[in-house]
């Protein structure tokens, strides 16, 4: 698995999209990620930031800024998700198995009476998407993100 891992490394740069219950989409977010080297072996510390658009908000509306962090455990069989940030710090949030070139949900992550699923396509090597879906009795959505390659932070 040290190749997923170098494969994951460095910066990248990231567009977002987000669909609530419909066909139209809610709100849209852009923003800079990286992927370091953690304390234990084979593990990679993700940490992004960014801002957020609603897509309904009036005409000079401020974007909201965000940052999370989570860590990637790479394993011989699959690569375990935790929690970095806030108060779930060390938490586990998912497990993905690799099959070929997709990252596929190993499991459900439940938050309440949420459910959380998410899989990474691969796409080449300056490329790779994040599909999650969310739901729950009063919850339907989908999150698109799109992760390029930033050539100038390796």
């Amino acid at each position: 698995m040290a190749t997923l891992a170098d494969y994951f490394r460095g910066g990248w740069r990231f567009t977002r999209t987000i669909w609530e219950g419909g066909e139209q989409a809610q709100a849209q977010a852009s923003g800079e990620g990286r992927f370091d080297d953690g304390d234990l072996a084979a593990q990679l510390i993700y940490r992004e930031h960014g801002a957020l658009r609603m897509l309904a908000a009036p005409p000079g509306a401020r974007a909201i800024p965000f940052t999370r962090v989570f860590d990637y455990r790479f394993n011989p069989t699959d690569v375990e998700v935790l929690f970095a940030d806030g108060e779930r710090v060390g938490q586990p949030y998912q497990r993905y198995a690799l099959r070929g070139n997709l990252l596929a949900p190993a499991g459900d992550h439940l938050c309440g009476p949420d459910c959380y699923n998410a899989a990474y396509t691969l796409d080449d090597a300056g490329r790779f998407t994040m599909e999650t879906f969310i739901n729950g009795p009063k919850k339907r959505t989908r999150v698109l993100t799109v992760y390029v390659r930033d050539r100038g932070q390796g």
